[in-house]
């Protein structure tokens, strides 16, 4: 990301390993714990269109630091010897405008280096609650959709045609 980064939509960059520590129906020690996070953020994320960036301390689940898994969902894991808050505030660091820029983060450090520059700050477990009820909330709203949805194939209309003409 190149500095002066200038938004167009509210960017959202999150503490991952905060956010699932935070959690209570998750754990830093649960295998799949991160891709969890990744899955219900990205859905947040397609759903509001912002840029989410999501960063984890440690080392990635592949081999890649950097995973784009979308043109506006990024994940990122520090390089060797850095750590995720190092890597939160260089992207930080990298906008101008920070009146949009929300860190998602319940780290007290983290979250004043953030209000100093000028962006807003929500605590990783009220966030958490946002991201459940919001999932829950499109997957009714998809699975309403899949049942409006409902094709007929050729022979089922043909079967209901028979059953309706007498045939």
């Amino acid at each position: 990301m190149a500095s002066g980064v200038k938004s167009t939509a509210m960017p959202y960059i999150i503490d991952g390993n905060n956010l699932i520590g935070s959690s209570p129906d998750l754990s830093l020690e649960e295998e799949g714990a991160r891709q969890k996070v990744v899955h219900i953020v990205r859905k947040f994320q397609q759903n509001r269109n912002n840029k989410v960036i999501v960063v984890f301390d440690g080392e990635p689940d592949g081999t890649a630091h950097r995973q784009e898994l979308g043109p506006k969902f990024l994940v990122l894991y520090p390089r060797y010897g850095r750590s995720a808050d190092d890597e939160i505030k260089r992207i930080l660091n990298s906008y101008n405008d920070f009146r949009d820029v929300v860190l998602i983060t319940s780290d007290r450090e983290l979250k004043a280096f953030a209000r100093r520059l000028g962006a807003r700050t929500v605590n990783s477990i009220e966030f958490y609650f946002k991201l459940k009820r919001e999932y829950r909330e499109t997957g009714k709203r998809e699975e309403t959709q899949k049942r409006i949805d409902t094709r007929l194939s050729d022979q089922e209309v043909d079967q209901w045609m028979k059953i309706f003409n007498g045939d």
